[in-house]
């Protein structure tokens, strides 16, 4: 059993292999097959022109200062704040003194129940035997 399965995976994983490979021959032959097609039609200057982008390229003429001009991080400036009338008004910020204000909170008490040992586990747990059932001593089940 364990043998037709793994000659099931190993046929298809080489099916795989070669699926990919010749889809991958297809697709750079095809390449070369749209620009065939493209020189035989009319606008054949155009659409070769549009279709030929794997050349390289021209280098330009680097210049250095523009070249250091843009490395260069920008300097950001802020303009300087100024105080509002508005923000000098006390009415406009009575609302936020709920939150400015610490949180007070009662101080903890510990409670009868909490001193209880019947709410909680004692750490003596009994635990059943195990029992042994027909099934478990059929050889049948276990060999195979």
């Amino acid at each position: 059993m364990k043998t037709r399965n793994n000659v099931q995976k190993t046929i298809l994983s080489t099916a795989a292999v070669i699926v990919s490979l010749v889809l991958i021959s297809y697709t750079v032959t095809a390449q070369d097959f749209w620009k065939m097609v493209i020189t035989n039609s009319s606008f054949s200057e155009i659409a070769l022109a549009m279709a030929d982008t794997h050349e390289k390229p021209k280098a330009h003429q680097v210049n250095a200062e523009t070249w250091n001009e843009k490395l260069m991080p920008a300097v950001e400036e802020e303009p300087q704040l100024n105080v509002e009338e508005w923000m000098k008004e006390t009415a406009n910020f009575e609302d936020a003194q709920a939150f400015i204000e610490p949180a007070t909170e009662n101080s903890l008490k510990v409670e009868d129940w909490m001193m209880n040992e019947a709410h909680f586990g004692t750490g003596i747990e009994k635990e059943m035997p195990l029992m042994t059932e027909p099934w478990m001593f059929n050889e049948k089940l276990w060999t195979r």
